[in-house]
């Protein structure tokens, strides 16, 4: 928000439909030798490897299995799925060029997090209703069990490889190579909820400068680009590089 629309005078209370976060967890995990899965292609130049290197590796996506706990009402275990593809350099020659092939695999972490209660069903016009706890069939509890889960989600930091191996089959054995990667990732895990909240409100957050329209050539457009004198004068391990960190004081 600019500085203009933050000086403005304070207009009305609106009220806002946002997702809360009722809890939350940091989670910094190593996950030890997951084996990664190839295609058929891939697997025959695993099988053909001397040795490999991991390249890099990325998170593909997670899914989400809620349920409540038992007699701790408002709290809910959470099991995270982890899905990744690494980028394998396979060497079946040493000074040859590597062969680049791609494997996927997966790993599970649950958290116990405080998701408050829902005992009501959500529509929305342009949505599917919320899923709801299974409920029993007969009995008191078929119409006291039946609630709407919290909405989990993950923010995940570029994960690390740590460690990747090579594991080849006795020779005279028909099993294929195994390539093992260790990783490690930072997490933040949160529950919510869809809650009214009243809000301040200053003004409509009307766009107050033009879209600029570019004509210049691009001899002009790159002679306005400041020298990056900082990539010909790395800096020191003294230097304050990291985001957000403190210089120690002398």
């Amino acid at each position: 928000m600019s500085e203009t629309n933050t000086n403005r005078a304070f207009k009305e209370a609106v009220c806002i439909d946002a997702m809360r976060v009722f809890d939350s967890c940091s989670s910094q995990d190593c996950l030890e030798d997951l084996t990664l899965c190839f295609d058929p292609t891939a697997q025959t130049v695993i099988n053909e490897a001397q040795y490999i290197k991991a390249k890099c590796i990325e998170t593909t996506g997670c899914s989400f299995v809620i349920d409540p706990v038992p007699f701790n009402r408002g709290f809910y275990t959470v099991d995270v799925t982890y899905n990744f593809r690494a980028e394998i350099e396979a060497y079946d020659t040493v000074g040859e060029p590597p062969s680049v092939v791609y494997g996927t695999a997966s790993a599970a972490k649950r958290v116990i997090l405080f998701g408050s209660d829902g005992s009501t069903q959500r529509f929305m016009s342009n949505s599917q209703s919320a899923a709801a706890l299974p409920a029993p069939t007969s009995g008191c509890a078929a119409c006291c069990d039946n609630g709407t889960l919290p909405v989990a989600g993950v923010s995940i930091a570029p994960p690390m490889c740590l460690d990747a191996n090579l594991i080849t089959s006795l020779p005279d054995a028909q099993d294929d190579n195994t390539v093992t990667v260790t990783i490690g990732i930072f997490a933040i895990i949160q529950l919510m909820r869809p809650v009214p909240i009243l809000i301040p409100a200053y003004d409509y957050g009307v766009p107050e400068s033009d879209c600029p329209t570019e004509s210049d050539t691009p001899c002009e457009l790159f002679s306005k680009i400041q020298f990056p004198t900082s990539e010909f004068f790395p800096q020191g391990l003294e230097s304050d590089q990291s985001c957000g960190s403190e210089k120690k004081s002398e």
